[in-house]
């Protein structure tokens, strides 16, 4: 059954609030349905969706947490997060002597598809072969992880209690001005290695909402994308109200060209590939 209004979680982070921008304000045809949008960081969202909240249809979530969510929801083929060629979730620290050898890591959430990917790199780094029988244990490693919110993470490395910090949203573009050096770019490295662009996250939707209103709700949310790049300074006004960066007004259209990109209208099939091969490491 669809529930009307049709209630939306997306995360705070820019490129999450300006893919609804269009949607929430009308300025696409939204066919009748009405919408609710609530916010929450990815790793709150994440836990909902493992949670099956029965108070959220459409919710934001790392593709990492897809492998334990198959069962009640699918993803959208708009609205992805995918990192590019050459650039993705960052690894950085002041120091980088121990490399991530017996550290504290801060990593915002355990279940992004950033944590999973970093224990993919401290397993090959450590003489693991990466091919289809490898599988991801998150219990285990070199590192220990510090688990805390996104926005901690620059206050945890500042204060000395972590070695390193994995940065996954707008704070990639921060970090050199704030005195850090980079271990490993994530992305880079992933498409280094596989070809492909590393997923990052996506909208899930309930499959009991029913495969029609899903392919609708699909294109409206692609067309929502659309009306936001045509209309970016309007849509960036906004996305920026709910994102605490301090980022200038040059960073932030920085930021929306890297992660709202023609990933994020549709996935190709090669995107696709790239979930499945993110989806093929998770030891679950």
């Amino acid at each position: 059954m669809i529930s009307n209004p049709i209630k939306i979680a997306h995360s705070p982070d820019s490129d999450d609030a300006f893919m609804f921008y269009a949607l929430k304000h009308k300025k696409i045809d939204t066919k009748g349905y009405q919408f609710e949008f609530s916010a929450d960081e990815i790793g709150v969202l994440n836990q909902k969706a493992l949670n099956k909240d029965p108070d959220l249809d459409v919710i934001a979530v790392s593709f990492h947490t897809l492998a334990y969510i198959q069962d009640t929801y699918t993803y959208l083929k708009s609205g992805a997060s995918m990192a590019g060629t050459d650039y993705g979730p960052r690894l950085v620290s002041k120091d980088l002597s121990n490399l991530i050898r017996q550290c504290i890591i801060a990593v915002p959430g355990r279940l992004t598809s950033a944590y999973l990917v970093l224990r993919l790199y401290e397993a090959v780094i450590n003489g693991a072969v990466w091919d289809s029988n490898l599988k991801i244990k998150l219990e285990q490693g070199f590192f220990t992880p510090r688990f805390c919110s996104y926005n901690e993470v620059f206050e945890l490395l500042d204060s000395k209690q972590v070695s390193a910090g994995l940065l996954i949203h707008e704070a990639q573009l921060r970090y050199q001005e704030l005195g850090y050096k980079l271990i490993v770019d994530l992305g880079a490295w992933w498409f280094q290695n596989t070809g492909l662009k590393m997923p990052l996250g996506t909208n899930a939707i309930k499959k009991s909402l029913g495969a029609d209103f899903i392919n609708e709700f699909d294109e409206m949310l692609k067309e929502s994308i659309l009306w936001g790049l045509d209309n970016l300074d309007e849509a960036l006004g906004y996305s920026r109200k709910f994102a605490n960066n301090n980022l200038d007004d040059k960073s932030a259209h920085k930021y929306i060209e890297m992660y709202v990109n023609d990933s994020t209208i549709q996935l190709s099939e090669d995107d696709k590939k790239s979930v499945e091969l993110l989806l093929g490491l998770v030891d679950n």
